[in-house]
């Protein structure tokens, strides 16, 4: 019991900044449906455990938008997700990876929607070259999936990814390794539970706003080769840019520039920040928030992290929503010094307060 608490200690360092957003809601038949968007942090495990106390029906499912975060979050709340017997669900068009992925398997039956992701990659604790795989943190990992009765050659699936790099789950992979999964039905809601998720929810133009935006800061996590097609087909052939009539074209370029620049983005819209204003004919939407941003560079471990006001302006087209209008306003926020540089700093620190005494 002791070694399992210095495993757990040694994962702190895994943990996300921003807090998942958990909102938990009941269905016109009776069922729950349990909505976590955003990244996974340690704080969130009370937050679960407490919104789903009151949650006594096994008819309950879990719907995931996440990009991962805190290693612990996610096999603790995978752990209370599977003594309640919950169904998990990654709707369409969304992505579940590392940490949000293993709280979708502690599902008893697990869904997945058009083009939806899955995403696996092994544990890792952040040094100063980067991220690295940790040992501990794939014991601990492997312990949980062990517990949840998969295999050891879909623990070794499941964990042989570099933390730089993510192994998405097809539904073939799935079958090979003995996960069991099916594709979210279109037409048989009250059978899977699940399926009233962002689909029946979001119909409002304000709900249907807020999620082009969720998705346009989705994927810009992701490669530039699959962001920037996406990017393409989202914005108009003219955006009102930070304040200037711009081409569509100069838009994209510039998007391209930063994803060049550094090879792992990750955006994060702070949770409760983002609202949304229509017209009255709801055809065009004002949406505004606050979003964070990590990125790195591989190829020379820079870093840069920081934090932003922004507002975008979308039309809703029937089933082609386009943005007319983006702005955005922020700052860079420092990184925390490493263990070499805090050192050296602390050092002159004392140097300096022992030189004054030697004046005196």
């Amino acid at each position: 019991m002791h070694s399992i608490r210095i495993l757990i200690l040694l994962l702190v360092s895994l943990s996300a900044a921003n807090a998942a957003e958990i909102d938990v809601r009941r269905l016109d038949d009776g069922s729950m449906l349990i909505l976590i968007e955003g990244e996974f942090e340690r704080g969130d495990i009370d937050v679960f455990r407490t919104k789903i106390a009151s949650v006594a029906t096994a008819r309950a499912s879990v719907s995931f938008r996440s990009e991962g975060g805190s290693l612990v979050a996610g096999i603790r709340i995978g752990a209370l997700i599977r003594e309640k017997k919950f169904t998990t669900v990654v709707p369409d068009g969304a992505s579940c990876a590392s940490a949000c992925a293993l709280a979708w398997l502690g599902g008893t039956r697990r869904f997945v929607g058009e083009d939806a992701s899955v995403g696996f990659h092994a544990a890792y604790i952040l040094k100063s070259q980067g991220p690295a795989e940790s040992g501990p943190g794939n014991a601990v990992m492997g312990a949980y999936l062990n517990q949840l009765g998969l295999s050891e050659e879909t623990i070794l699936y499941i964990t042989k990814t570099a933390p730089t790099s993510i192994q998405w789950m097809s539904l073939e992979d799935a079958a090979n390794y003995g996960i069991a999964v099916a594709r979210l039905p279109h037409h048989s809601v009250a059978d899977s539970n699940a399926a009233e998720s962002a689909e029946q929810l979001e119909k409002s133009p304000e709900q249907r706003a807020r999620e082009v935006v969720r998705l346009l800061v989705q994927r810009s996590s992701g490669p530039s080769a699959e962001v920037m097609p996406f990017l393409a087909s989202l914005y108009a052939e003219t955006v009102v840019y930070h304040g200037k009539s711009t081409p569509r074209q100069a838009v994209l370029l510039n998007k391209n520039r930063v994803a060049d620049r550094w090879t792992e983005r990750y955006y994060a819209i702070r949770p409760g920040s983002l609202s949304a204003t229509c017209g009255k004919a709801g055809a065009t939407c004002r949406v505004k928030g606050v979003m964070s941003w990590k990125f790195y560079d591989a190829r020379t471990t820079r870093r840069s992290r920081g934090v932003e006001n922004f507002e975008y302006r979308v039309v809703l087209a029937g089933d082609a929503p386009q943005i007319i209008a983006e702005t955005s306003s922020g700052h860079e926020r420092p990184s925390a010094p490493g263990p070499l540089k805090k050192a050296q700093r602390d050092f002159q620190q004392l140097f300096a307060k022992v030189a004054k005494l030697v004046k005196k």
